[in-house]
């Protein structure tokens, strides 16, 4: 039971077929009767002299906006989740806290497995840079 999660999240097909389903998603929405009126209020979410809280609500009532956002925050969630766990798993960090919270709130998880990896005196995570990669340039 305890290498079932290893072979299902250890390789990186599951986040890339969820990805997949997700830029279908997106192609989809985009060729939906409307959509380009949709994006320009998307452009006020990235406009400084606009509200960005603002924005996002506006874009909160597009169906389409909704399908393509919340599957975008999940795969988003998993990918960082799966970090999270290969490095505790290579550094024999304890992930659980974490973890929960990356699933439930996202980038607060990420933190916790920072303060726990520096707590357990193992140093931040590498999350795949190596010091050695920039010795080689």
């Amino acid at each position: 039971l305890r290498t079932q999660p290893k072979k299902i999240m250890g390789p990186i097909t599951p986040i890339l077929a969820l990805a997949a389903v997700h830029l279908l998603t997106v192609i989809l929405a985009a060729s939906q009767e409307g959509a380009l009126s949709q994006v320009l209020v998307f452009q006020e979410v990235f406009d400084p002299s606009m509200s960005q809280l603002g924005g996002m609500q506006k874009m909160f009532a597009f169906p389409n906006f909704v399908a393509e956002e919340w599957p975008h925050v999940l795969i988003w969630d998993l990918f960082v989740g799966r970090a999270i766990w290969l490095d505790g798993l290579k550094r024999g960090i304890d992930t659980r806290v974490a973890l929960l919270f990356c699933n439930f709130i996202g980038p607060p998880g990420l933190l916790i497995h920072v303060g726990n990896c520096l707590l357990s005196g193992k140093g931040l995570p590498p999350m795949g840079y190596s010091e050695d990669d920039e010795d080689a340039d």
